[in-house]
């Protein structure tokens, strides 16, 4: 829902009905059908704002619907679209932020979380999982100041986007730890959100949070959590389902098909009865949620360093690869940032580093997830301008970059074109980083264009000529010394 921070209030007009209608719809589980009224608002707000610069009002209503026009484009399935509206919105919130009219610090994490989903919608799960712990961790600090309270909700909502996003491209373990964070929040504070005119959104989050929390719990064989997860998202999940909602069904009907599987699985015959009414209801979403748990978790961080002593024998720095397992001093191990601090990161991403290229050959699944959590800690510490990352650019980032063009190249080989394009992409921005340093050195020249072509051979694979042919002229440039 558009939240006005207190700065204006909705107005009684056509702007006012077109505002509320989208609300309305957006409640009610049917955010792809609010796209035309939030369009309508954004021009009606910007024809107000129009040669009154100082008309502050209606560029934070701009701004505020920018960001829940993107989420309805997610909801249709316009994912280009709405990253250009979230580029909006984060450029008027900055506006208002400069301005000194506004707080935007919970706005602008907002939409980097909203960008991480749609970078997830997307296939770009690299991408995804740093925008949402960065997300993360702005709520953090929010949830610890003066206005704590008041963002504690959101803080809960944030934690369930980052546990779905973890599940599919991060460490499992860090996903349950997300998960369980945000149910706990979202049941202590009950009775506050209750009283919420945004009560059903915050349930449609504790269904996601819960989700994860059992998927994690049950591959664990933590069936007893798995079960109490599965519980709480069937009975939230049941009472959404009173909106007549599509998406909302569908969610009652992935909690059945959870709770019938996992109780399968260790012998229970009631779960027989739930996914005889999941499949009634909808079989093709219980098909779908099928399929996906029997798909199985990614790798754990330290399932994966297991895997890789056993194929590469006994390393040095096992220890305190596993170590990255335990949080931080003064962090809560629910992202990939709590895992150690900027300065350490470039080290321990160094020697996660040095496993891949070995193990690719020998097993790609441990080789993959160890070189995404490696991609994790190098960008974690290079986003933190962490002092190796600034003044050892020479040695931490060519390491980084025949990182991110080795799994990106394995990606592909292995078919999924949308993770290797976002790496790709990561890859060519990474060696721009090379190139005052390509002059002198010719590995790092080689290097450089390596990725450069890499990922115009990529966006050539994918659809995008146009942005292909900049990228092999890049590459090719650098090569001449141009």
């Amino acid at each position: 829902m558009v939240d006005s921070g207190g700065l204006w209030t909705p107005p009684e007009d056509e702007l006012g009905e077109a505002l509320q209608t989208a609300q309305v719809l957006i409640e009610e589980g049917r955010a792809d059908e609010a796209g035309p009224y939030q369009r309508r608002v954004i021009e009606l707000a910007r024809e107000r704002a129009e040669g009154h610069p100082n008309h502050y009002e209606a560029k934070h209503l701009m701004a505020a619907t920018q960001y829940e026009l993107a989420g309805s484009l997610n909801a249709s399935g316009h994912h280009e679209e709405a990253l250009a509206a979230l580029h909006e919105a984060q450029l008027g919130y900055t506006e208002l932020q400069d301005a000194g009219v506004l707080d935007a610090t919970s706005f602008l994490a907002d939409v980097r979380a909203r960008r991480a989903m749609t970078q997830a919608h997307r296939g770009h799960g690299a991408t995804a999982v740093l925008e949402m712990d960065g997300a993360v961790i702005a709520y953090g600090q929010l949830v610890g100041g003066e206005d704590g309270l008041k963002h504690q909700p959101d803080f809960a909502r944030v934690l369930a986007m980052n546990a779905l996003i973890l599940r599919r491209y991060g460490d499992p373990a860090l996903a349950v730890a997300s998960a369980d964070a945000a149910t706990q929040l979202f049941l202590q504070l009950a009775d506050q959100i209750n009283e919420s005119p945004q009560s059903l959104s915050y349930a449609r989050y504790l269904c996601t949070a819960t989700a994860v929390s059992a998927d994690v719990h049950a591959a664990e064989g933590r069936m007893d959590l798995a079960l109490e997860a599965d519980e709480i998202g069937l009975t939230t999940a049941d009472t959404l389902a009173d909106s007549d909602s599509a998406t909302d069904m569908r969610t009652l009907v992935a909690a059945l098909v959870r709770k019938g599987k996992h109780l399968g699985s260790i012998g229970r015959l009631e779960g027989e009865a739930c996914l005889r009414t999941a499949y009634d209801t909808d079989a093709e979403t219980a098909n779908r949620v099928v399929e996906e748990l029997d798909r199985g978790l990614p790798l754990t961080l330290v399932a994966a360093l297991e895997n890789a002593e056993i194929k590469l024998g006994p390393f040095q720095q096992y220890h305190r690869l596993v170590a990255l397992s335990e949080p931080a001093p003064g962090m809560t191990l629910a992202t990939v940032s709590g895992r150690t601090d900027p300065e350490s990161a470039a080290v321990r991403a160094t020697e996660l580093a040095e496993l891949v290229q070995p193990l690719l050959s020998q097993d790609a699944d441990t080789a993959l997830t160890l070189g995404l959590e490696a991609h994790y800690l190098f960008a974690i510490s290079s986003e933190r301008e962490s002092h190796r990352m600034r003044f050892q650019t020479d040695t931490y980032v060519p390491i980084w970059a025949q990182l991110l063009l080795d799994i990106s190249q394995a990606y592909f080989q292995a078919g999924r074109a949308e993770i290797a394009l976002d790496l790709g992409g990561w890859c060519a921005e990474v060696a721009t980083a090379l190139i005052p340093f390509a002059d002198d050195n010719e590995t790092m020249k080689e290097l450089a264009g390596a990725c450069y072509k890499h990922h115009g051979n990529l966006l050539a694979a994918t659809g995008d000529l146009a942005a292909s042919h900049h990228a092999h002229e890049a590459a090719q440039q650098l090569q001449l010394g141009r």
